[in-house]
């Protein structure tokens, strides 16, 4: 089978994947037999599409799954019968309600770590895994995407993270614990 096969293949494979796993889903009971074969179609597709044509036949098998992911949730979206209870008028504690105090200290801190200190924690990730691929071999082009590839999706773990855990200390750990990524590069000078 061609390279233009595999991606047919394997774009194909990809939504059975998602219709087995969907299928699986809805039971009352979790099959994990179902399961299994849903995410190892899915696995077995991402395969035939890296074969093809490596990280671009990877990602059309991938946008081929989230179509088809998108599509069956659209469908059963539109085929939910519509709920007779009312909304909550009730605000999910954006503001304290009456007199309690409104902790504006707090929510600014929690702003500033999230949105400053976790991007600039990304950044130290990013730049520990740019003199990481750099030290093993990859090209300089190669260790630049790798860190703009890691900042975003290090950020987004980060600040996630962040947000669920309640402890100032352990968010600050957090947030060191992932710039610490940055101190063999900068130890060695090659920032």
């Amino acid at each position: 089978m061609g390279a233009a096969g595999s991606i047919v293949a394997g774009s194909a494979l990809a939504i059975v994947a998602v219709a087995v796993l969907r299928f699986s889903w809805a039971q009352k009971g979790r099959s994990a037999a179902l399961n299994a074969a849903g995410w190892g179609f899915c696995l077995a597709a991402l395969i035939l599409g890296w074969a093809a044509a490596g990280a671009w036949g990877a990602t059309v098998i991938s946008l081929w799954a989230m179509g088809a992911a998108c599509a069956i949730l659209a469908w059963e979206g539109f085929r939910a019968p519509a709920s007779r209870a009312k909304a909550s008028n009730r605000r999910a504690g954006m503001m304290p309600e009456g007199p309690a105090p409104l902790r504006i200290g707090a929510r600014l801190t929690t702003c500033a770590l999230v949105a400053v200190a976790a991007l600039l924690s990304s950044i130290a990730f990013a730049v520990g895994v740019r003199w990481l691929a750099a030290a093993m071999g990859a090209g300089e082009a190669n260790a630049n995407v790798l860190a703009l590839f890691a900042t975003p999706v290090v950020w987004t773990v980060l600040a996630f993270t962040l947000l669920m855990t309640a402890s100032r200390k352990r968010q600050i750990v957090y947030l060191a614990v992932t710039a610490c990524a940055a101190l063999p590069a900068l130890l060695l000078g090659a920032v």
